[in-house]
């Protein structure tokens, strides 16, 4: 997914919330609100948003003197996610399909995204996941992967807090038999998780976590560890959470499953388009999908 327009005024507002989230006083922000400007006149629009968000937040994080301005909504994130985790996962156990509840509490969590600049109620969101429907409900061909594959399975994290509801579904895959490798970030930026974040949460004890090398808010293949493309191209399933790495990964062709909230228009404006959906079943208001790749773009 290339960057648009509107992708553009997005990294404005993200300058706002970023001065805000972090405290930073009126002139800082100011300052934030100018540097992105700079960045959005030069924005390579060929590249995601992810992508061009790796410059923009380095940016972000010299100007307010701190390699991770997020790290208190992280760390509170994370704090939420842990007090809900028994709960979620009681739910989880007493569900008629329990693989697809940890599916629905996975894709609830994705709704902690502080750079999609919408306003969410985490608990909330986590309380009603088990009543909503997906918009796009490619949930059978999980089934169907997940008992023909190798049962190989690489888990493309997203963001803290939610992280703790993957580590619930990651539970049920092991039931299933199947073997789970987690992958985060390489370095902070926004509220991505990142190895550090795996531990706090207890992800390490469940699984296999590494990084994939880059400071990216996605997986931009290209720009990631051996490591973690070695385990990519071994993987039977890859299980992809979030937006940002739906943007980096929607042209790749690979046995993907992408889970994630549709937090933004210009996404559901994408993923219309790429799967010739009817007009109006995204709309960029927290619609959550479970999409089968279907692209035959090559790497």
């Amino acid at each position: 997914m290339q960057t648009t327009l509107d992708c553009l005024v997005c990294f404005m507002k993200q300058a706002r919330s970023t001065g805000l989230l972090a405290g930073a006083d009126v002139a800082t922000q100011r300052c934030l609100c100018n540097e992105a400007g700079r960045f959005i006149a030069a924005a390579d629009t060929n590249l995601s948003p992810p992508e061009n968000a790796i410059a923009l937040y380095e940016t972000f994080a010299r100007v307010l003197g701190s390699r991770d301005p997020f790290a208190r909504v992280k760390r509170e994130s994370n704090e939420l996610a842990l007090s809900l985790r028994d709960a979620i996962r009681a739910q989880i156990a007493a569900a008629d399909d329990p693989l697809r509840a940890a599916v629905q509490a996975a894709i609830g969590g994705n709704i902690i995204d502080y750079a999609a600049q919408h306003t969410f109620d985490a608990a909330q969101t986590m309380q009603d996941c088990f009543q909503r429907e997906f918009a796009i409900d490619d949930y059978p061909a999980l089934q169907e992967a997940i008992s023909k594959a190798g049962r190989k399975i690489l888990y493309l994290c997203d963001n803290c807090g939610e992280i703790v509801f993957d580590a619930l579904l990651i539970e049920q895959l092991q039931r299933l038999g199947c073997q789970v490798t987690a992958a985060v970030r390489g370095f902070p930026i926004i509220n991505d998780a990142t190895l550090e974040d795996a531990r706090l949460c207890g992800l390490d004890r469940l699984c296999l976590v590494i990084s994939n090398g880059t400071a990216c808010p996605g997986t931009p293949l290209a720009q990631c560890s051996e490591e973690f493309q070695a385990h990519f191209q071994a993987a039977d399933i890859i299980i992809s959470k979030g937006m940002g790495n739906f943007e980096t990964l929607s042209e790749v062709s690979a046995p993907i499953f992408f889970l994630f909230t549709v937090k933004c228009a210009e996404v559901a404006k994408h993923v219309t388009e790429r799967q010739q959906l009817a007009p109006g079943i995204l709309k960029g208001e927290g619609e959550m999908v479970l999409l089968r790749q279907r692209t035959v773009c090559s790497n």
